[in-house]
């Protein structure tokens, strides 16, 4: 009834200040309203969402409340206000919230107070390098309503103040790497606004250090580009930088790396073969320290090689100034061979090249840091004008089985190539003049296959050709030694040396017919040799004879074989008398150099009365152990010599047994 009539009052005030729209402006409330009185119990009017108040009248009767007065007249229907009488509301939204107390204090009264409610803050925490960890608050409209913020770093110490900015962030450096929970607070009016729920997040500091982004080998490549290769480190994002030797001025490429991981970037647009480049990597972890870290630099290097007479010259640019340099150090054909550890010489040459020979080589510059440049590979071929020298110790031989010339030599002493050389042999025949008769690769030996060294002499000189088609002088000439007989009873042979020098002594060889050697006769200078009576005995049918030249630092050179022949024979009776008086009894025939035998004996109708395989022994004219008419008989002689040749004798034989 009360609440109604002080609704009456003020509804009868309604016309006079219908303009006046703000009743928590004294100035604008109706004429004899008095000011009214409450507090928010526990004197706090700032909160968290949801935060709730309690009110409590002070000076006030029957008072009435407006939990969110936006101004106008509070007792206008029109407006929609309510007046409530409890004494309790909850706020879920953040904003500032006016609360119209309405009583009937004197004539009618009017009070108000205002209520700032919150939200708790946005925030993220982020690990950055070396135990470090970066909080940054949100500036949005909660931040807006605070005008302070506090962060609880987890560690049981102060938290950390951060007054309202555009830009909050805050880092602070962790002891250790175990996880830990970071609180944010806002403050208002110098209290922390606590929420039910607070702003918090979980973070793992991390031990990753900037310095541990790196950049390992840059290579220049044959086009011109440059691969880069860095070592990156997860979470760190590293950004390769470029600059022109000597500008000092380093450009973003573009190109990054924030892998634990290495990684090869290619920088295009560039001619490092022209200009040389340094490289750096711009270290960022995400944080508020982006660009304030750098790796170490490594600048790309060039190499050029130049074929020149017997020797091959190496050229580079001098590596920038750093205290980093270590040596240049190359390698030829992948194999390392050296290091020049002063920057500032820029030459070198390999004379230890052969002619035709390819040389790849490849420049690094070593820095103390373990990092590396790495040159392009270059690859030239060896020239030289060098003549070759003879080639040495060149002689010519008959081979003992094939009965072939063979020509050798040694390579020469200088201007010869191991590899890709050519040996060009010149043959006289017959003392006409020396023609190209062979064009051998690397080789200097060589057997005629189409000379027939037991028909003549043939003369031989050697050209060598080295690999870059330098020809030496042909050499002196060499001749084949020939061995004849002119005569049945003497062996001779030709003078011209089988060397370039001459022939210091003669040896003939003496051979059986198996090939054995059993005897050596030393002739010194001659160049005959009579053969004596027994070298014609009863018992070998075949002689192989042979000369052998020597002379000083020379090997051994052989003749073709000369070869005396002897055919079997055979002596045949022509009669016998088997009249046992001990005189011609048996028939039988001589044989010289016979190896197999057979002989049969047929009478005149053609019977066989007497058959042998031993040439000693003969027919003693009988058959069936019975004496044989006296007449005419034929024998057939069937015998082999000792190189298996066969011959077949036939003829007859008078059998009388009265004495001649």
């Amino acid at each position: 009834m009360v609440r109604y009539i002080l609704l009456l009052v003020f509804l009868g005030l309604f016309t006079v200040v219908q303009a006046q729209n703000d009743w928590c402006n004294p100035l604008q409330r109706p004429m004899g309203v008095a000011e009214g009185g409450f507090r928010i119990v526990g004197g706090i009017a700032a909160g968290c969402a949801p935060f709730t108040v309690v009110v409590e009248k002070t000076i006030s009767e029957n008072p009435s409340y407006i939990y969110n007065y936006r101004g106008g007249n509070p007792i206008d229907p029109t407006v929609g206000y309510m007046l409530e009488s409890r004494t309790t509301a909850t706020y879920l939204a953040q904003g500032s919230y006016r609360i119209l107390q309405l009583a009937s204090f004197g004539s009618g009264s009017a009070a108000c107070q205002t209520v700032e409610v919150f939200e708790r803050p946005n925030f993220t925490a982020k690990s950055c390098s070396g135990r470090r960890v970066q909080v940054v608050i949100t500036n949005d409209s909660i931040a807006q309503r605070y005008e302070a913020f506090s962060v609880d770093w987890g560690m049981g110490g102060a938290p950390t103040r951060v007054a309202k900015s555009p830009n909050m962030t805050v880092s602070f450096t962790y002891p250790d790497v175990s996880p830990r929970i970071i609180t944010v607070t806002g403050i208002y009016a110098g209290n922390a606004i606590r929420c039910q729920q607070a702003a918090s997040n979980p973070v793992t500091p991390s031990n990753v250090s900037l310095s541990a982004v790196r950049i390992r080998r840059v290579t220049t490549r044959t086009d011109g580009l440059a691969d880069v290769l860095v070592e990156g480190v997860m979470g760190i994002v590293a950004e390769l930088q470029i600059s022109t030797s000597g500008s000092g001025a380093f450009m973003a490429t573009g190109q990054t790396v924030n892998r634990n991981d290495t990684t090869t970037l290619t920088v295009r647009s560039i001619d490092a073969l022209k200009n040389t480049y340094c490289f750096r990597l711009s270290a960022n972890d995400g944080c508020d320290n982006t660009g304030s870290s750098v790796s170490n630099e490594v600048c790309s290097t060039n190499l050029t090689a130049t074929a020149q007479n017997r020797e091959n010259l190496l050229e580079w640019p001098q590596y920038p100034a750093t205290p980093a340099f270590i040596t240049y150090s190359f390698k030829r054909n992948s194999i390392t061979t050296k290091g020049v550890n002063n920057r500032a010489i820029g030459t070198d040459i390999d004379a230890n090249v052969i002619c035709g020979e390819q040389y790849c080589y490849q420049m690094t510059v070593v820095l103390n840091d373990r990092s590396e440049s790495v040159s392009p590979l270059r690859c030239v071929k060896a020239i030289s004008n060098e003549i070759p020298s003879l080639v040495r110790n060149p002689y010519v031989n008959v081979l003992e089985e094939s009965q072939k010339i063979e020509v050798r030599a040694d390579e020469p002493a200088t201007g010869n190539t191991p590899t890709n050389f050519k040996t060009i042999i010149l043959r006289s025949t017959n003392g006409g003049d020396f023609g190209e008769v062979a064009a051998l690769q690397n080789t200097i030996a060589f057997t005629d296959e189409t000379a027939q060294p037991d028909q003549q002499s043939y003369c031989y000189k050697i050209q060598y050709e080295n690999t870059c088609g330098n020809r030496s002088e042909p050499t002196e000439p060499f001749c084949s030694i020939r061995l004849y007989s002119k005569s049945g009873k003497s062996i001779e042979w030709t003078a011209d040396s089988p060397y370039t020098i001459a022939v210091g002594r003669y040896v003939i060889d003496k051979l059986d017919e198996q090939g054995n050697l059993f005897d050596q006769i030393e002739v010194g200078s001659n160049t005959s040799f009579s053969l004596a009576v027994n070298d014609f005995d009863t018992t070998t049918q075949l002689f192989r004879y042979r000369i052998v030249s020597f002379s000083s630092n020379a090997p051994p050179s052989y003749s073709n074989f000369f070869v005396f022949k002897r055919n079997a024979r055979m002596s045949v009776p022509s009669a016998f008398s088997p009249n046992e008086d001990r005189i011609n009894d048996t028939f039988f025939p001589i044989g010289f150099l016979v190896n197999t035998f057979q002989m049969v004996i047929y009478n005149r109708w053609g019977e066989a009365l007497y058959q042998t395989n031993d040439i000693k022994k003969g027919w003693n004219g009988t058959f069936n152990e019975q004496p044989v008419a006296d007449g005419t008989y034929t024998y057939r002689i069937t015998f082999t010599d000792s190189l298996e040749q066969q011959f077949v004798k036939l003829g007859t034989v008078v059998l009388v047994r009265k004495p001649f």
